[in-house]
């Protein structure tokens, strides 16, 4: 395993993390949006 090897993983594991963040955040706003709770969003 080279060091290239190792920070390749971790890189794709913080990118799959954010790209998980992103879609809970935006499930979320869409929750309170639909559900009429987003005026303090906004």
């Amino acid at each position: 395993m080279t060091e290239y090897d190792s920070w390749y993983k971790w890189g794709k594991t913080v990118l799959y993390v954010e790209m998980l963040i992103a879609v809970l955040v935006t499930v979320f706003s869409l929750y309170m949006a639909f559900n009429g709770q987003a005026r303090w969003l906004i």
